[in-house]
């Protein structure tokens, strides 16, 4: 990957292009500890709604960014539905009011500014109403069936629903300490300020239970304008073997 980005970044010099480019990059979620990737030291992983599975870094490089913000660290609230509008109407100056009602916002005068904040102020990660922890314990007088699979960000405060709570830290090798282990029996629901906790060691739920409640009615409010999930019966005539060991066509 180096290699080929790099092969890249000399194409745009070589040809006049870098001056007027901006590079983004960035990755889409954590590591999967079963392939050798690690999120030490935030919890969980791949596929996960805790940290270690959802918050995402990377970068923006371009010597069209003003020289005070290059090189500077940028911790602003930015989710991958941003970068739609953020290139189109921050970069390209172009318009978006003949777009679809877009969830996602400009955030370049927060990218190319030190003393701009991002617009954005939540994030819904997910709502899976097809994962749900049966057995898990309800939260008293809920808009939200917090055993469904769910986790929302807004300002500091962020609430997972209907997760294991036995997800914890794989602390990596060098460290020659043992991964630390959670037992939580039942609970499905937890709280954390990941302003001051990212790596989401100290649930908050019971401490602010007023907090919960408002957080549980803007994903009931999220729930309510979500499409039903459609997952359609495997196709058995669809299997490669039937055609030739390749994806295609079956019908």
């Amino acid at each position: 990957m180096d290699e080929a980005i790099g092969n890249i970044i000399d194409t745009l010099k070589t040809t006049g292009l870098y001056n007027n480019t901006v590079i983004i990059f960035s990755t889409d979620n954590g590591g999967a500890v079963t392939q050798g990737g690690n999120n030490w030291p935030l919890r969980g992983w791949k596929k996960t709604l805790w940290e270690g599975g959802i918050r995402a870094v990377g970068f923006v490089h371009s010597p069209l960014l003003p020289k005070q913000v290059q090189g500077t660290i940028n911790n602003e609230l930015i989710h991958v539905s941003d970068w739609f509008p953020t290139i189109v109407e921050g970069l390209a100056q172009g318009d978006i009011n003949g777009t679809k009602p877009l969830d996602g916002y400009n955030v370049w005068p927060c990218i190319s500014s030190e003393n701009e904040t991002s617009p954005r102020k939540e994030i819904l990660h997910n709502i899976d109403p097809l994962t749900v922890i049966h057995n898990g314990t309800q939260w008293e007088n809920s808009s939200f069936d917090v055993r469904i699979n769910a986790a929302l960000r807004s300002g500091d405060w962020k609430i997972l629903t209907g997760v294991e709570g036995s997800v914890g830290w794989v602390v990596p090798p060098a460290y020659d300490i043992p991964n630390i282990p959670v037992v939580v029996e039942n609970q499905v629901l937890f709280l954390f300020n990941v302003t001051a906790d990212p790596s989401e060691h100290d649930d908050m739920s019971g401490k602010y239970p007023k907090v919960v409640d408002m957080m549980l009615e803007k994903l009931a409010r999220y729930n309510d304008t979500a499409v039903p999930c459609t997952y359609p019966s495997p196709e058995r005539f669809a299997d490669p073997d039937l055609h030739g060991g390749v994806w295609g066509p079956w019908r």
